[in-house]
């Protein structure tokens, strides 16, 4: 359970210097390797969910998810990162930023899913992560672990929102909402929020989705997260 618990802080925390950077901050993430984790067929039958009207499908061997128009995936290699910098260090500046952090930190090797909406301010992103819950799939236990834990490892972080019993596309869930507040380098302070779903299969492996934006927009951006969020499906064990 600590190894799980750990992946979710990192990504949090992750999160948090990705916004910043959009923002203006200029500090690095510490890597973190991803977890070595070996998924065993699940049984259970794929249920895909119907996409919102022009969001598109992204599949890879082993999963799916849905993204809305203006979202633009990533390639989560180190040249193939290097390329996206490039390209939108004239257009699009804070995402380039972005990027820069995901490549310096090393924290792109965890992830095997990132997506960011190129059209709204400070780059929203998704990242999904996959997870070795070392043989147990006590929700429960991982989400009150995560709610008394995260506050005292994340400093200025706040969990908003707890379920750590919910069934999405056929799969077992937990889901959390937090706010972590940032100083940027103007001094000014900004909260982000963010959504994650904990999909957890018959093996006791996991995958964890990510979505985060602005506090400041979450009436508009938290149903969006969730929507895609719970778009995730596991397609091939």
């Amino acid at each position: 359970m600590e190894r799980g618990l750990k992946i979710f802080f990192g990504v949090v925390c992750f999160g948090a210097l990705l916004f910043l950077a959009a923002c203006g901050g200029n500090e690095t993430a510490t890597p973190t390797p991803p977890p070595a984790a070996t998924l065993a067929p699940t049984r259970r039958p794929v249920v895909v969910p119907t996409l919102p009207t022009n969001w598109k499908a992204y599949r890879s061997s082993t999963f799916q998810i849905a993204l809305p128009p203006n979202w633009q995936t990533i390639q989560l290699g180190e040249s193939e990162i290097k390329t996206a910098i490039a390209s939108a260090q004239e257009n699009n500046p804070p995402l380039a930023e972005q990027l820069r952090v995901l490549l310096e930190s090393g924290q792109y090797r965890a992830f095997v899913f990132y997506a960011v909406d190129t059209s709204a301010p400070n780059a929203p992103s998704v990242s999904i992560a996959r997870l070795g819950l070392e043989g147990t799939n006590d929700l429960q236990a991982y989400a009150k672990s995560y709610a008394e834990t995260l506050p005292n490892v994340v400093r200025g972080s706040k969990v908003i929102e707890v379920q750590s019993s919910v069934r999405v596309n056929g799969m077992d869930a937990a889901s959390f909402v937090y706010d972590v507040s940032l100083v940027n380098t103007d001094g000014e302070l900004t909260t982000l929020r963010g959504v994650q779903f904990l999909y957890v299969l018959e093996s006791g492996d996991a995958y964890l989705v990510t979505v985060t934006g602005s506090a400041s927009q979450a009436d508009a951006f938290m149903p969006r997260a969730r929507q895609i969020a719970t778009s995730f499906v596991v397609i091939a064990p």
